[in-house]
């Protein structure tokens, strides 16, 4: 039979039957999947072990009537007398009780010394009455199943450690493979946790009995052999607990799973992933606490690394202009700023050539009048000291574009790659909101990392108006705009 059909006939929960095996009390037989097979032999010890465990008797005593090493006479004597003790026992407490309701005293006025003196009194076997004239019986003791964490806050923590670990190194693997976060849905990067996170963590008990959140919050898990949980057994258990304690993320389904989860923990039940695993904790210390904090500061810190290396252009240090096009053609493919424009090994703009069979909707990349777009270089021993973008024109009928977009993208080409840029994508994101937020009608030198950005407008007869359909409009028909841009290197 099942441990299901086993629990049922024989009403005793399977926490305490995997107990009882841990304990060497039962030992059923596998079937060929290595499910356990009950017999109904096995069912018998199992009602006999609950007899005797509900009358008191002792698991080392079990142990040694099932062995042949007692007798079944020899300890239920033993239990008598103890039972006799306790009943005695207790007979003295309620009358010391009565004496003491009956004297009237008061807590300020108690004497103690004489009613200590007849609790202290040995207890005598044969004294209080029979003990079979009990009520009832005491059910299954407590300690009869395998140990198991109830506190949910640790569980809880140990969780969400190994899960973020896992994304963080999901996350930094694309990042390292060249792929983009930003373009990568987040629906499929939990996907992809959950999946790997099922066969990994079943590895690390098996190999370990624990997995890095546990261990760093003192917990660990076992066979009721005391072994390390099977691989099998550690799959199974996880997607057990995936149902029922996190509803496999399914919304509001989930929440229901978790909180039913918390009240078991409340209640110092098992969960139901866990009843064919003993789960156990050290005392909590503060230590712990102070060890997971750090470790996820450090997880979370490897993250941002691989993040911000994965924006380091290929060629770095000084670069020739054949190197810079490869660096703008880089970061344009994965930044996704590039559209079907890109530079040749010249630093010349070119176009590839767009699917015959696709309708472009719009195209609102950068647009300014073509010499404008224009690079040009500053070399010293072949090496680019400076970038420009230069242009003028006159009398515009409504509007025109400057290039001040291609700005950032060459700051990140060109000076990311460089020792004195900042390593951390934090940092160059905040360079880049700076170049976003300045109003680029007018003159200006920014220094930042690496590079010296300075800006010369000249204009008549235009209005400037940012984040619009075009920056320039024209105000009168007789209108002029002059610009330079530059990019240069600064080695001081």
């Amino acid at each position: 039979m099942t441990s299901k059909e086993m629990e049922a006939r024989s009403g005793v929960p399977r926490a305490n039957i995997r107990y009882y095996e841990a304990e060497g009390l039962l030992a059923p037989a596998r079937s060929g999947n290595g499910y356990r097979d009950y017999s109904e032999e096995d069912l018998r010890t199992l009602e006999k072990i609950k007899l005797l465990r509900r009358l008191g008797v002792t698991i080392e005593a079990l142990r040694a009537l099932r062995d042949g090493r007692a007798e079944l006479s020899a300890v239920l004597d033993r239990r008598l007398a103890e039972v006799g003790g306790e009943q005695a026992a207790l007979g003295r407490v309620e009358r010391v009780c009565g004496d003491l309701r009956r004297t009237g005293t008061t807590f300020t006025g108690l004497d103690p010394g004489r009613y200590l003196a007849d609790l202290d009194a040995p207890a005598l076997p044969g004294e209080g009455g029979p003990w079979w004239e009990k009520a009832s019986a005491s059910a299954l003791p407590e300690t009869d199943r395998l140990p198991t964490v109830c506190s949910a806050s640790r569980r809880l923590f140990a969780r969400m450690f190994d899960e973020m670990l896992v994304r963080v190194l999901i996350a930094s693997g694309l990042c390292l493979a060249g792929i983009n976060l930003a373009a990568v849905s987040s629906f499929v990067v939990s996907l992809t946790a959950v999946v790997l996170l099922a066969f990994v963590e079943p590895l690390f008990l098996r190999l370990w009995g624990t997995t890095p959140g546990k261990a760093l919050l003192g917990m660990r898990l076992t066979g009721p052999d005391g072994k390390n949980v099977p691989y099998t057994e550690g799959l199974a258990r996880y997607f057990l607990m995936m149902w029922y304690g996190q509803g496999f993320e399914i919304p509001v389904w989930s929440l229901i799973h978790g909180y039913r989860s918390v009240r078991r923990c409340w209640n110092d039940e098992p969960q139901p992933w866990d009843v064919e695993v003993a789960y156990i904790a050290k005392p909590f210390r503060a230590r712990y606490g102070v060890g997971l904090v750090l470790a996820t500061l450090l997880v979370l810190t490897a993250g941002e690394a691989a993040n911000s290396w994965s924006q380091t252009p290929p060629n770095r240090g000084d670069v020739t202009v054949a190197e810079f096009a490869e660096n703008y053609n880089r970061q344009a493919d994965y930044l996704g700023f590039g559209g079907r424009t890109y530079l040749d090994e010249t630093g010349q703009w070119q176009e590839e050539p767009g699917n015959p069979n696709a309708v472009t909707v719009g195209d609102f990349g950068i647009e300014p009048w073509p010499e404008a777009r224009e690079l040009h270089f500053t070399l010293e021993d072949g090496h680019i000291t400076a970038i420009t973008l230069t242009g003028t024109i006159e009398n515009v009928e409504e509007g025109v574009d400057t290039p001040n977009g291609l700005v950032p993208r060459i700051v990140m080409s060109l000076a990311w790659g460089r020792e004195e840029a900042s390593f951390w994508s934090l940092a160059r994101q905040a360079q880049m909101t700076e170049l976003e937020r300045r109003d680029w009608s007018k003159d200006f030198v920014i220094h930042q990392p690496g590079v010296v950005i300075t800006s010369d407008i000249q204009q008549s007869g235009l209005s400037y108006h940012a984040n619009s359909f075009c920056d320039w409009h024209a105000e009168q028909p007789e209108n002029a705009l002059s610009f330079t841009y530059t990019v240069a290197l600064d080695n001081g």
